[in-house]
């Protein structure tokens, strides 16, 4: 029970931390569009980027604590800044990653959503095109889940491969440990549990979640597809069966009489 605790306020940690992150990124970047729309914001910035390399200047030439003490505040938003980069680039590139292997798992349902709404061969409600394109998502997301990742990677714009600074900091390692098969179950189980509880507390309420029943149920029956494929799985591992011995042993069968059978066709 202790390690649970542990676990649970562990992940509760990294959880926050990493929607501060993000806020914070998106707040940065909101105030940088914003100070570029400004007018003259080219000038100002030459004119701060003079200040920085005259204070620099004046510090080589005179060392004393006012020289100092100027430098520093001068330079406090850029070393600000460059803090934030070192400190918050794991956690950006980690949910640059999620999102990514989130959208590629989601391409397959999107390829049969769209044949589906192009092609006159198939005429399938709302409801079915949510349960087959979050069931399609969820098996591919861990089915195939060492593909989805490598192609992850190839779409990444940090480049991992081929990126010395982000190596350094481990960002491929924090990656594949983000993006195991067995992490990207917990959180698909994860989400499927916030999903039943807000679904169950609509339907006691006697409300939809959606704007019809039959969508809740898609996505519920979703669930229940993915727990039978996730019991298929796992009996299948444990299951002494193999084809290629099961096929072997019939043409044995067949080649091979059975011991003691002396029986001979009678000759012509």
């Amino acid at each position: 029970m202790k390690n649970i605790n542990k676990e649970l306020v562990s992940l509760l940690l990294i959880v926050i931390s990493g929607l501060l992150i993000f806020s914070l990124a998106v707040g940065v970047a909101y105030l940088f569009i914003r100070f570029i729309e400004l007018p003259h914001s080219g000038w100002y910035l030459i004119l701060y980027t003079t200040l920085c390399v005259a204070s620099v200047a004046l510090l080589r030439w005179q060392q004393s604590h006012f020289t100092r003490t100027l430098q520093k505040a001068i330079l406090f938003p850029v070393r600000a800044l460059l803090k934030f980069i070192t400190i918050g680039s794991p956690y950006i590139v980690l949910q640059i990653h999620f999102l990514l292997y989130v959208v590629i798992s989601g391409l397959i349902p999107l390829a049969f959503f769209t044949f589906d709404y192009f092609s006159p061969l198939l005429d399938l409600t709302t409801a079915t095109h949510i349960y087959i394109n979050v069931t399609l998502c969820v098996i591919t997301a861990t089915l195939l889940n060492k593909q989805v990742t490598r192609i992850t990677y190839y779409c990444s714009p940090i480049r991992l491969m081929s990126s010395q600074k982000l190596k350094k900091v481990e960002i491929k390692r924090l990656t594949d440990y983000l993006l195991s098969e067995n992490n990207i179950k917990f959180i698909i189980y994860l989400l499927y549990f916030v999903y039943l509880l807000i679904v169950n507390l609509f339907n006691f309420q006697q409300n939809s979640f959606y704007s019809s029943p039959e969508l809740d149920k898609a996505v519920l029956q979703s669930f229940i597809t993915f727990i039978a494929l996730e019991r298929l799985i796992s009996n299948l591992k444990d299951l002494d069966f193999k084809p290629s011995e099961m096929v072997r042993k019939l043409l044995t069968a067949m080649t091979n009489p059975p011991a003691g059978d002396k029986t001979q066709l009678p000759k012509a």
